[in-house]
């Protein structure tokens, strides 16, 4: 009796083990904000993705909302233009003389822009600092510009080594916003690093971005696609196993016709009340 009960315990002691495994190594990702399909494809999402491979569709897109920001003659999307408004007011609380330099821009506008740095530098270089029309997030009316007050550093890398830009660094996701293209990322990006430019995509989401690890706006939309790919990778995962198991039953049916083998028998005679081991062992 005594060897039965500790073989038994050994047992369970073992597939205690097992089963505790894999819950220690697998624990689950934080799960991304639900998205929809639309909000990863239309212009007016606050998801949207604009970059100089991804152009906007219409070219001539014009947002149907677009409010003025703080009295500045600059407008934006109302949910963008209540994040920089916030945010200015809280730098500057916290003693960062920030200005909103540049905001919405029509495609009309960002053709000028454009052409204008072709002419002085060359397309080349006029493609990593300026946006063709069609392909600024400017356009979306959800992309600022902001600096300091008088400063030297206005619309340069610098600007990231400031008091103002290393506070906006630091707080953007609070309050929505992202810098849109980060230090060391152009071939992600399409863009120089430009630490005065920040994109509004919404709280929830900026907060999940800087949680999933993602270097730049492109790998989170990435991330964004993939989960509205996976219930539809999971559904039919399960439908795949649900069909294998049915043919497996069927093959185990057809090779024993429900006769109990003698491996089975074997088994059985383990289990308790432990009578008849075959060796010799009775229960006492």
């Amino acid at each position: 009796m005594r060897l039965a009960s500790a073989l038994t315990s050994s047992v369970l002691s073992a597939a205690l083990l097992l089963c505790a495994v894999p819950a220690a190594l697998a624990a689950p990702a934080k799960d991304l904000p639900a998205v929809e399909s639309t909000q990863l494809s239309d212009a007016s999402s606050m998801l949207a993705l604009i970059n100089p491979t991804t152009k906007l569709s219409p070219e001539d897109y014009t947002p149907a909302n677009l409010v003025g920001v703080g009295g500045t003659g600059l407008a934006l999307r109302p949910e963008a233009a209540e994040a920089v408004e916030d945010l200015i007011a809280d730098a500057r609380a916290a003693g960062h003389s920030i200005k909103l330099l540049s905001a919405y821009r029509s495609y009309q506008r960002q053709a000028a822009l454009f052409s204008q740095y072709q002419a002085k530098y060359g397309t080349a270089y006029a493609e990593r600092i300026s946006a063709r029309p069609g392909t600024s997030e400017h356009q979306l009316g959800l992309a600022a510009d902001l600096g300091y007050t008088n400063s030297r550093a206005e619309l340069k890398e610098e600007f990231g080594q400031t008091p103002a830009g290393i506070w906006i660094a630091e707080h953007a996701g609070d309050y929505g916003l992202i810098i849109r293209y980060p230090q060391g990322k152009e071939e992600i990006t399409g863009y120089k690093y430009e630490p005065w430019h920040v994109r509004y995509i919404g709280k929830d989401h900026a907060k999940a971005l800087a949680e999933s690890g993602a270097q730049t706006y492109e790998d989170y939309f990435q991330m964004l696609r993939k989960s509205l790919e996976a219930p539809k990778e999971e559904a039919g995962s399960k439908k795949a196993d649900k069909e294998a198991g049915k043919e497996s039953d069927k093959d185990a049916q057809k090779a024993g016709h429900g006769v109990m083998k003698e491996d089975d028998l074997l088994v059985l005679r383990f289990l308790p009340p432990y009578r008849d081991w075959g060796f010799g062992f009775t229960e006492k």
